[in-house]
């Protein structure tokens, strides 16, 4: 989001899927660097969006014409906001970055525009600023579950048939 989005402080963010492992942390990142932070999420979770200082917050079917033009990159983490809407949200010149793409979504950030589709890869510097963040307790990330790598095999396996742990991310040691 800072690299593709070419975050700058004072910006205004919307992550749709605010409070899921990556939305979470992207807030609280693109808060570090001086933006301002807005995002969907479920309305039960109203509590913990505003605790990470998201505000406007949404819900995921909400209607983007009063949040008109307000936001600098809208980043859809959850993979659920339309093109439609993500355009509605962006201020002229921004950008629209996606981790969960369509096919169609593909094809729409080949093409000159707002619509970037992530790909990851892995930046040295970004992953250390990330690990000295959530070192320092800057970075508040959920983890659920930790397991020694003796049990990763099980427990992935269990995160993949029954979606848990959840609450936070299953975390696996070396030791």
């Amino acid at each position: 989001m800072i690299n593709k989005g070419k975050l700058q402080p004072g910006q205004a963010v919307f992550i749709n899927g605010c409070l899921g492992g990556v939305g979470r942390a992207a807030a609280q990142i693109a808060s570090m660097h001086g933006a301002s932070v807005g995002g969907s999420c479920r309305n039960t979770a109203r509590r913990d969006a505003q605790d990470l200082g998201i505000d406007p917050i949404v819900e995921f079917d909400f209607d983007p014409a009063p949040l008109r033009g307000q936001f600098d990159i809208v980043f859809d983490t959850a993979g659920t906001l339309t093109p439609r809407a993500a355009r509605t949200l962006l201020k002229p010149g921004g950008r629209i970055i996606d981790i969960k793409p369509t096919p169609a979504k593909f094809a729409r950030s080949a093409l000159p525009g707002p619509f970037q589709v992530m790909i990851a890869k892995a930046i040295t510097a970004d992953i250390e600023e990330v690990a000295r963040a959530a070192g320092q307790g800057t970075l508040r990330l959920l983890i659920a579950r930790t397991v020694p790598l003796t049990e990763a095999i099980t427990a992935l396996t269990e995160l993949e048939l029954n979606h848990t742990p959840k609450g936070g991310k299953l975390v696996i040691t070396n030791g």
